[in-house]
Parts: C-alpha cells; sequence; structure tokens
C-alpha cells in the first residue's frame, strides 16, 4: 500500500514534522516569512547515520506482508548553521502504531524551563503552566483554515518552492543514508535518549549519561570532572573496538603524544585488568612523535601502556621512525601503515589540542621538510624538539572516528576563541564522526 512505499520519512517528517521544525526556527521577523523558513533548511547540516534511528514495529510485516524494510519510526539529529541556533539539537520524531496519537513539540530552555506545545488537544505549557488564554478556542477543521487564508491571501503557512526543494534536498539524503533497522516489539519501549554512538540507551554496552552529552563547534561533545573524561575516552575506545571487529579482523588506533593522553592510558590499562579486551586484534599507531629520543612519545607509550599490557605483541605496535640522530624517513612509515592497514584509514584515533590550537604535530606555523600521502615531517616553532612527524589532516579527516581531548587550566582561552568561532589548526578537523571530551572547568 501507501504506506509501504513511502515509509515514515515521506509520510510524514518531510512535509508536517519538517513544516513544524521550520515555523519554530524561522525568524519571525524577516518580512518575507517564506524566505526565512528556507533559510532554516539550507542552514541544516546533513545528518549522518549514526544522527538517525530507524526502526519498524513487530506487527508490520503481517499487515503488510512479506519481509518489508520500510521503516514505521524514525528520529533524525540536524545541526543548523545559523548563529541563533549554533549547538541546539533539532530533533524531528515521528512513529506510527504508538501508544498514544501524540504530535507536540518541546523546547527545552538553556534556563532549565521546558516549552510544550500540543497540537490534539491544543495546549501551550511553559513548565506546566497553560499559556493560553481561557477564552482560547481552536478552530474546528485545520482545512477550513488553510483555504480561509489561501482566499484571503495570507501565505504565511503555505511552503513556496524554495522551501519544498530545500526541504528535499536534506531528506532524501536522509532517506539515502545506509540505516541499521531496529525491529523492536513496540516504539514506546525505545528510549532514544541521544544520538551518535550514544544513540538509544540500553543498545550500548556503557552508555553515558545524557547530562555530560553536549555539542561544541557543530560536533558532539562530553564535558565531565577530568578523571571521569578519561573513563568516558576509554568506554569510547572499547566501543569501537567491539564495533569494528564485527566486520573486520583487526583495529586500528592512534594515540597523540603529549601529557593529557597519560590519563587515558592509565584508565585502559586499569579497564583491561579487569575485562577482556581482543588486543591480539588491535594495531596501535602514533599521530605524532617528536625527533629527539630523549623527549620521544614512544616513550611514554611504552612504559605506561605496553609495559602494562602484555597481550599486546610488539609486531602491533607500529612506532614513528626515531633514533638518537633524529626522525627518519617517513615516507617508510606510509609504506608500514599500508603495508598492515591497506584501507589506509584509523578504526580510531584521539588527538589533543595545544594551547596555541595546534592538534598532532599541525602547528599553526608548521614548515614542511618532506612528506607522504598520510604522513609530514615538520619543523615546528616550540621550545621542545622543533622536528617532527605528524599525520595530516587528510589522514584525520579520513578516520573512523575521531576524539579530541581536551584537558588542563591553560586551555581555557583557546576553548573559549574555538566557541566564539576563531580558527585554528584544530579547526581544520571537520571529520562527521568527531567527539569532543572536554575538561567541565574549561567551559
Amino acid at each position: 500500500g501507501y504506506y509501504d512505499k513511502s515509509g515514515v520519512f515521506r509520510d510524514m517528517l518531510q512535509n508536517h514534522a519538517t513544516e513544524l521544525l521550520t515555523l519554530i526556527t524561522a525568524d519571525v521577523n524577516r518580512p518575507d516569512f517564506a524566505a526565512a523558513k528556507s533559510e532554516v533548511l539550507k542552514s541544516l547540516t546533513k545528518p549522518n547515520k549514526h544522527q538517525v534511528v530507524v526502526a519498524q514495529y513487530h506487527s508490520y510485516r503481517e499487515h503488510v506482508g512479506g519481509k518489508s524494510l520500510t521503516p514505521t519510526f524514525a528520529s533524525v539529529l540536524f545541526l543548523s548553521d545559523l548563529s541563533r541556533w549554533e549547538g541546539v539539537p533539532l530533533i524531528l520524531t515521528s512513529g506510527k502504531s504508538q501508544n498514544s496519537d501524540q504530535k507536540d513539540i518541546e523546547v527545552n530552555l538553556k534556563s532549565g524551563g521546558r516549552l510544550h506545545i500540543n497540537f490534539k488537544p491544543p495546549e501551550i505549557k511553559l513548565n506546566g503552566r497553560s499559556l493560553l488564554p481561557e477564552s482560547f478556542t481552536a478552530a474546528s477543521n485545520s482545512y477550513v483554515t488553510l483555504l480561509s487564508n489561501v482566499l484571503d491571501g495570507n501565505k504565511t503557512l503555505l511552503p513556496d518552492i524554495n522551501t519544498v526543494l530545500a526541504s528535499w534536498n536534506i531528506w532524501d539524503h536522509v532517506i539515502n543514508l545506509k540505516h541499521s533497522l531496529l525491529l523492536h516489539p513496540n516504539h514506546k519501549n525505545m528510549a532514544v535518549s541521544n544520538f551518535g554512538k550514544f544513540i538509544i540507551a540500553g543498545y550500548t554496552e556503557n552508555p553515558m549519561e545524557e547530562e555530560h552529552i553536549k555539542f561544541f563547534n557543530k560536533a558532539f561533545m562530553v564535558s565531565d570532572h577530568e578523571e571521569h573524561l578519561y573513563e568516558h575516552v576509554v568506554h569510547d575506545i572499547v566501543r569501537v573496538i567491539g564495533e569494528t571487529l564485527e566486520g573486520s579482523d583487526k583495529v586500528h588506533i592512534a594515540v597523540s603524544g603529549g601529557s593529557t593522553i597519560l590519563g587515558v592510558y592509565k584508565y585502559l590499562v586499569a579497564y583491561s585488568s579487569k575485562k577482556n579486551l581482543p588486543w591480539k586484534k588491535v594495531h596501535i599507531w602514533q599521530v605524532d612523535e617528536r625527533c629527539e629520543a630523549a623527549h620521544a612519545n614512544a616513550r611514554d607509550l611504552k612504559e605506561f601502556l605496553l609495559g602494562d599490557i602484555p597481550e599486546i605483541s610488539p609486531s602491533q605496535v607500529h612506532f614513528m621512525p626515531v633514533s638518537e640522530a633524529g626522525c627518519g624517513d617517513i615516507s617508510a612509515y606510509q609504506k608500514e601503515f599500508l603495508s598492515a592497514n591497506p584501507k589506509g584509514k584509523f578504526n580510531y584515533i584521539i588527538l589533543g589540542l595545544g594551547s596555541d590550537g595546534h592538534t598532532a604535530s599541525l602547528f599553526p606555523s608548521s614548515k614542511p621538510i618532506s612528506k607522504t600521502a598520510d604522513f609530514k615531517h615538520v619543523e615546528v616553532d616550540t621550545g621542545i624538539s622543533p622536528g617532527r612527524m605528524t599525520v595530516t589532516f587528510d589522514l584525520i579527516n579520513r578516520s573512523d572516528w575521531v576524539s579530541i581531548l581536551v584537558t588542563g587550566s591553560d586551555k581555557r582561552d583557546i576553548i573559549k576563541d574555538i566557541k566564539q568561532g576563531k580558527k585554528f589548526p584544530v579547526s581544520e578537523v571537520v571529520n562527521a564522526q568527531l567527539t569532543w571530551f572536554i575538561d567541565e572547568i574549561l567551559l
């Protein structure tokens, strides 16, 4: 029938839900309201597959026959490039055969309050208190209202061609994503708490508490006390190891140098001592390295991680070539990378952030000495080991998952500057699966 061909995206989300989204987010002060709605739609970043939940209630196939893959439930997370909506999650959800015929909008305010707009029955409440006057009466028929507006020349409720095209530009992308359809006894039992790797409470082994999951610089952010932050990163690593091994026999993880990563090593060793991790399938790579052996990042990696996890074989650890003579041939590391990892990408990469906005050893004033497709030998303006080897932004942005871990009181100013839109080397990290892990004292 009709629904099996259209599904929840075309039936409800592309039109009804999208129209409600534009009505509540468009700039009402614009004289051309249709243009304001179109502006909102064009500002939405196209979601990736981890920002979309799709499901089908268990008896649907009995109704239509066969093994239909048509989603009957979907929840989609959008972010907007408009400054007034920066960092605000815009979530559209619709489902067939729900427990109740509910049509509403919920706005969680920064002040902690909650605005609830319900359409059936009509009501508007702020923190549970009704904002509608007692004399308010809803239109008996929405189509009568719409036709009256048309006859009066009022186009406010009518989408123009630009709005329709902008809407389909988004939803065609969402529909064509490769979804993992969840078959669930009843949608009401699906607690959609957040998106990305935190997608459905109870479906992940270590779901993070929702209060710690926010947005920073148009990406996911986990903020918490420094010690808890390391634990969050470790659970993220464990998650990626498990997910990757479902479709591959190896996992490739890259770790940065510096002092921040040491906390992750400590908690990863502690986690590994309690639970068996498939270390024999994990390959570890360096994000960057110093060309002075006395200050090499490899020393910390050996002392604080590899020395305490004997299950990791030396053949699985790939050190950048450094000796007493300095940096070796970066092209040799490129060859080693492609030989051990033909796909040419990391499954997970942990980056840090310098107080000057650098990440890896990609400094504002880095001077290339030699480079390959994925790695560079550079000279940087720093007191410790000006010669460095580092991954490139191309390789970072090709990785399956990227984390940027930020701790230390000297990072407060750089976090503030990034929030204000200032550009730094770290701004070149544009991976779709980026998560910032930021010490809460820096925000």
